[in-house]
């Protein structure tokens, strides 16, 4: 699958056309949308890296797997600058935040069985973090002159 960029029209595409005039009307020409969107790009892309996936070197896509997740998180930050529209933030919007934001949790962890995401075309040559081996607790050793050799 190839990695896409996401656009202001993707996170608008999500809300009929009376809520996205609504939506606008209330911010006017200042939205704060694109940089919530700049932001969770961001975010993304740092669980990806984070979790020892590699990232392409535009530094403005993610892989397609991921669109959705994106756009959902970009969506609730935008409805949440809406303090007054409760109307908006219906529980299956906070609801695909929520299980986004897990979703990049569980990407971005060095535990073995977390997700992977698909190679990008070009791939960014610099390292990505690898998993550090896990070494158990060690037990409290109390040294003495009684129980030390040599």
């Amino acid at each position: 699958m190839p990695w896409s960029t996401i656009t202001l029209q993707d996170v608008l595409d999500e809300f009929t056309p009376l809520e996205t005039a609504t939506l606008q009307a209330l911010q006017g020409s200042t939205t704060p949308l694109p940089g919530i969107l700049a932001k969770t790009l961001k975010k993304v892309r740092s669980a990806i890296n984070a979790g020892g996936n590699q990232l392409d070197q535009t530094g403005l896509t993610v892989p397609d797997s991921l669109v959705d997740e994106v756009i959902a998180i970009a969506r609730w930050r935008w409805l949440s600058s809406f303090p007054a529209l409760k109307s908006l933030k219906t529980t299956e919007r906070k609801e695909a935040a929520d299980n986004a934001m897990k979703l990049l949790e569980r990407l971005s962890s060095q535990d073995a069985d977390r997700p992977r995401t698909e190679l990008p075309a070009v791939v960014d040559a610099t390292p990505v973090p690898l998993t550090q081996p896990s070494f158990g607790r060690v037990p409290h050793r109390e040294f003495n002159k009684r129980n030390q050799d040599g």
